[in-house]
């Protein structure tokens, strides 16, 4: 099976491999090219770059992407009508809840033993910044290590936590496993496990 996916940055790329070592482990995955750096700039290149991860053969395609002030659900309808019709049956759109890091401190105690950090120095609004910097993600000479940890985290988390805590991550989780019995990925049940 080869997955491919279009993300908008570090932390969104380590989310999905950890996601993918955790249902797909012996997927093969291809990353989405992103020429640009805004919000717009991203939704505009979603059709190119899907036409060009189904030319690679693949046969998932992952689109992620940030809310940020907006509601997951109005981005994804929004974002899911940039896909093109020829790779809808095989895309899989998920929006974080304002950003990835949001998903990552669902589980606040798991992240802060994961970071070595008290539960109360995690924002509880916007974590972003702080996830990065904890993670090293931030300093350019540990960032691929840093991504490692990440894709490391998500692998392994209590995903039964992160269901529970967003609707966003319920839907990815709920669609992904809809999306999976059609690939032959088979994705666990994560309510049964702890």
């Amino acid at each position: 099976m080869k997955i491919g996916y279009y993300v908008q940055g570090d932390t969104d790329e380590a989310v999905v491999k950890g996601l993918a070592q955790r249902w797909c482990p012996d997927a093969e995955l291809a990353e989405g090219q992103f020429r640009g750096s805004s919000r717009e700039s991203f939704k505009r290149e979603i059709a190119k770059s899907l036409w060009d991860l189904k030319g690679q053969g693949c046969d998932i395609l992952v689109v992620l992407t940030d809310a940020d002030a907006n509601s997951p659900r109005v981005v994804k309808s929004r974002g899911s009508d940039k896909v093109p019709t020829d790779c809808k049956h095989l895309t899989l759109f998920g929006v974080a809840d304002r950003n990835i890091e949001c998903w990552l401190a669902i589980d606040r105690n798991a992240l802060a033993r994961e970071l070595a950090c008290p539960v109360a120095e995690i924002p509880s609004d916007d974590p972003s910044h702080f996830v990065k910097r904890r993670f090293g993600l931030t300093n350019r000479d540990e960032k691929q290590e840093a991504k490692e940890r990440v894709r490391d985290y998500v692998a392994r988390a209590s995903l039964r936590s992160w269901i529970a805590g967003s609707n966003s991550f319920r839907d990815f989780y709920n669609d992904a496993r809809r999306l999976a019995t059609q690939t032959g990925c088979s994705i666990p049940n994560e309510w049964d496990t702890q």
